[in-house]
């Protein structure tokens, strides 16, 4: 079980562009909101795990065999959201932007987490390692054992972003920040496509 925690807090602690994404909603919408985006990725890393852990040995694979076409769409998908995230920070504002409900970052970070291929490609090269199961219930435990490993870590990086974002003195640092993370998720995408 305690290898399951480990592993997770292992795979949340890999700078990229979800740790990136939280970081900057932390600096830019304040710790509910990176909190929730953290916890949004704990559960993409969960479910990842649960296919793991039941039949990855049979299911995770067979990705291999379309790995080039899924790694040109998730880089394209970290491409577009970095360059959409970046145009929405350079946009001049006459007031800072309202902050959204915190609850809204949830599901979006949970969609990015389960189509990134950082995730894709850790959890793929992992599975042999990963203990055996047993059981369906042995394999939601140590699933839920991992997303536990990942949720400590991803709200760490929340709660990181929500301090610098308080310790910077204006709007505009707190929207470089975020034009920062922007910039780095779109480097992840441009890399993923050059590999590819």
């Amino acid at each position: 079980m305690w290898k399951a925690f480990l592993f997770g807090a292992i795979v949340a602690a890999a700078i990229g562009p979800m740790a990136l994404m939280i970081f900057g909603l932390g600096a830019r919408q304040g710790i509910a909101a990176s909190a929730f985006a953290g916890l949004g990725a704990a559960l993409g890393d969960c479910l990842y795990a649960l296919v793991a852990f039941v039949a990855g040995a049979l299911i995770l694979p067979l990705l291999a065999a379309y790995e080039p076409a899924i790694r040109v769409g998730c880089a394209l998908l970290l491409v577009g959201l970095g360059a959409w995230m970046l145009v929405g920070q350079l946009r001049r504002r006459e007031a800072p932007a309202a902050p959204q409900p915190a609850t809204r970052f949830f599901l979006p970070v949970f969609l990015m987490t389960i189509v990134n291929p950082t995730t894709i490609v850790v959890f793929t090269g992992i599975v042999p390692q990963l203990p055996v199961a047993g059981s369906f219930a042995r394999a939601v435990s140590l699933a839920l054992a991992l997303a536990s490993g990942s949720a400590v870590v991803q709200l760490t990086i929340a709660a990181a972003g929500s301090v610098v974002g308080k310790a910077l003195p204006g709007e505009s640092w707190r929207r470089a920040i975020s034009a920062a993370s922007a910039i780095g998720i779109l480097a992840f995408g441009i890399a993923g496509l050059a590999a590819a």
